[in-house]
């Protein structure tokens, strides 16, 4: 499979990379013009994906550090933390990832979208709040791994951290690709399913599990059997001017305050080739539309550069990580802040204080958190960042 190419460092991005890694570069209190940036979580293992319970603990998925080799097994996993006063990690679930290296590159794949659900989850949640669980999804699938919990989607018990396996995505979404491999001839059949949400309704009935797939393209409603529906196929983009085709690549889901969901896509290779960058989209997707998957995706914002996570904040606005945007004289990476009524007015955030983010949410206290070194290092310098207006 084409894992290299479709999705993180490997290969095309070691030239990025080693403006991190080689200078050992670690994150600090700074930001952009009116916001404060500082560490709220540090010493983590390549982490990817971040997401918050109502009671305001965070919950991080770490893909972990590459081994010795050229690919191979190593260890990631999802914690949990109280932010309470210093952070505490209260409790931390191993999983196991995949790493792969070329070109000065690396990649390491495992525990990346989370996605809270249950009492005690959401401030809005009545009676008692102890209910709450988490919902994580590995990357990949058994056709790539063939063992370890590839492609899965897990439930983890936010108390205990103890997991239930709720669906093997990556390999149905391969099984897709594999039956409609005409829509992406040189790389399907892939999968790498990548982010989760969960999105809220005013009753547990009404909740609904998506899973956003970054190799097959897709975005997915699971169902309580554990088997997954293509809503919406990410379109690529033929090359055009001197570039090569627009490998989509959806990272993330985030639930609009309309309802509907906002895509946000990777679009590494054109990112790269074009030194402007940009070519990163934002769809919209209804999955109440009744849609044909080929035509649910409209976009809705563009200009971006390489999403790898999205989320709405309480005031409405779509925030997304740019893993690779380009800075000057800082390494590449930035979040960007866009109101939900103007689309085409993003705001850049990070001043060059946010290394490769990863992952984003909004904490209990109003703030925003992102996941820095999800990519570009081998050593544990991760962390989450609190990015605060004033």
């Amino acid at each position: 499979m084409a894992r290299g190419r479709r999705f993180m460092v490997a290969g095309v991005a070691g030239s990025l990379i080693s403006f991190a890694a080689g200078t050992g570069s670690t994150v600090g209190a700074a930001g952009g013009a009116g916001w404060t940036i500082t560490p709220a979580v540090s010493g983590l293992a390549i982490p990817r994906g971040v997401a918050f319970d109502g009671l305001g603990n965070l919950y991080v998925a770490e893909s972990g550090l590459p081994g010795s080799g050229d690919h191979g097994l190593t260890q990631g996993a999802v914690d949990k933390y109280s932010l309470a006063g210093s952070a505490q990690r209260l409790w931390s679930t191993p999983f196991t990832s995949a790493f792969s290296s070329s070109e000065g590159g690396v990649d390491v794949i495992g525990p990346a979208g989370l996605s809270t659900v249950g009492n005690g989850c959401f401030h809005a949640s009545q009676g008692q709040r102890n209910g709450c669980q988490v919902l994580a999804i590995v990357g990949l699938s058994s056709h790539e791994v063939p063992v370890g919990p590839f492609g899965h989607l897990f439930r983890l018990d936010a108390g205990t951290g103890s997991t239930t396996d709720l669906a093997d995505v990556g390999d149905q979404d391969f099984d897709f690709t594999s039956l409609h491999s005409d829509l992406f001839p040189s790389d399907f059949p892939d999968a790498n399913p990548y982010g989760v949400l969960v999105t809220r309704g005013g009753s547990a009935a009404s909740r609904n599990t998506f899973v956003i797939d970054a190799g097959a393209n897709t975005v997915d409603e699971i169902s309580a059997d554990g088997s997954a529906k293509v809503i919406a196929y990410i379109p690529n983009e033929s090359p055009a001017d001197d570039l090569p085709l627009r490998d989509s690549t959806p990272t993330c889901a985030a639930q609009g305050p309309d309802g509907a969901l906002y895509i946000g896509t990777l679009d590494l290779v054109r990112n790269f080739v074009d030194p402007n960058q940009g070519w990163s989209h934002v769809y919209r997707v209804d999955p109440k539309a009744g849609e044909n998957y080929l035509t649910a995706a409209h976009v809705w914002a563009s200009g971006l550069t390489t999403i790898t996570s999205c989320a709405f904040d309480s005031a409405g606005n779509f925030w997304a990580t740019e893993m690779f945007k380009n800075n000057v004289a800082a390494p590449p990476g930035d979040i960007v802040r866009i109101p939900f009524a103007d689309p085409g007015n993003a705001e850049h955030i990070g001043g060059g204080q946010l290394p490769f983010p990863g992952g984003i949410a909004q904490g209990g206290d109003g703030a925003i958190y992102t996941s820095v070194f999800s990519a570009g290092t081998t050593v544990a310098n991760g962390a989450v960042m609190r990015v605060a207006s004033g």
